[in-house]
């Protein structure tokens, strides 16, 4: 069985987990587990009972937390961390030291905003246009992608950053700015990697399906009126998960 452990949630972004739970679940994780603050948990049950929760104390996340987390990922095979965090000093504190597990990583959101130096490894970075900025600002992208780093520079069009190569798509969706889409990617990420992909093909699957499903929706929809949950819902009724070219 191959577990995801995802990291993330306050009371002002509870969608975002959500998102990305079920994102990975419906991608190839066989289990998601969501570590969020007690209430977003408690919410999170509500809106699905197919995602595990581990409620912590208080609103956000905190150092106080780390200890709890670290037991849960001695059973985790992928790590997602970041969605909906929150920008709290003490949040971000807690990110820095959960970048430092060594097992595979997707680093969205808030836990980019958190990284400083450098400090993590075999991840999938899956930075927006802000987040491109503030990541550059605060760190070496070369020095980034010198290691066993991936970089999903979202955007139109996505490109995809690694040591060896380069990608760019040929056209991406102009529907994937809307908000949460970012959380659907990082949970089609986690998903490919529990599957046991590498971190250069779980991050070309993932934009590959991400772009097919919202092209769908855009036909269906007759424009860009489709919204992050769409994209989940319609990951459950197509499977496109190998419209990535390796």
């Amino acid at each position: 069985m191959k577990r995801v452990l995802l990291v993330g949630g306050s009371p002002e972004y509870v969608g975002a987990v959500y998102l990305a739970g079920v994102s990975a679940l419906r991608s190839g994780a066989d289990s998601v587990i969501v570590m969020a603050p007690e209430r977003v948990a408690w919410a999170i049950n509500t809106l699905s009972p197919d995602l595990m929760t581990r409620k912590l104390r208080g609103a956000y996340l905190t150092l106080a937390h780390e200890a709890a987390i670290k037991r849960q990922l001695a059973t985790a095979d992928v790590l997602v961390l970041g969605n909906g965090a929150g920008v709290r000093s003490t949040t971000f504190a807690l990110m820095r030291k959960l970048m430092r597990w060594p097992g595979p990583k997707v680093i969205d959101a808030d836990a980019l905003k958190a990284l400083r130096k450098g400090a993590v490894d075999n991840a999938i970075l899956t930075p927006n246009e802000g987040e491109w900025e503030r990541l550059a600002r605060m760190n070496s992208v070369p020095e980034l992608l010198s290691r066993d780093i991936v970089i999903v520079k979202k955007g139109v069009p996505t490109e995809i950053l690694s040591r060896t190569k380069t990608y760019r798509q040929p056209r991406t969706n102009a529907g994937l700015a809307k908000a949460g889409a970012g959380d659907v990617l990082a949970g089609l990420c986690a998903g490919s990697l529990a599957r046991g992909a590498s971190l250069w093909d779980a991050a070309r699957e993932a934009t590959a399906t991400g772009n097919t499903i919202a092209d769908l929706l855009a036909k269906k929809k007759k424009g860009y009126y489709f919204l992050a949950s769409d994209l989940a819902e319609e990951l459950r009724k197509n499977r496109c998960l190998s419209a990535a070219k390796r």
